[in-house]
C-alpha cells in the first residue's frame, strides 16, 4: 500500500481534440494545491476547497 508521502497527482492541460489526448501534464504530490495555468479555467485553484482533506484508510 503506498503512503500518501509516495503520491503524486497529474493535472492534465493542452488538449488536442484532434488525437483525443493531452499534450501536457502537471505533476504534484498528493495534497499540494494546483493553479490550472491555461484555457478557460486558468487560474482555478484545485486544492482542499475542492478535494476536501485527504482521507486516510
Amino acid at each position: 500500500m503506498a503512503r500518501e508521502a509516495d503520491l503524486d497527482l497529474t493535472l492534465l492541460t493542452d488538449p488536442d481534440p484532434k488525437t483525443a489526448t493531452y499534450e501536457a501534464g502537471i505533476r504534484v504530490p498528493y495534497g499540494t494545491e494546483v493553479t490550472v495555468p491555461e484555457g478557460p479555467a486558468k487560474g482555478f485553484v484545485i486544492g482542499v476547497a475542492i478535494t476536501g482533506e485527504p482521507r486516510r484508510a
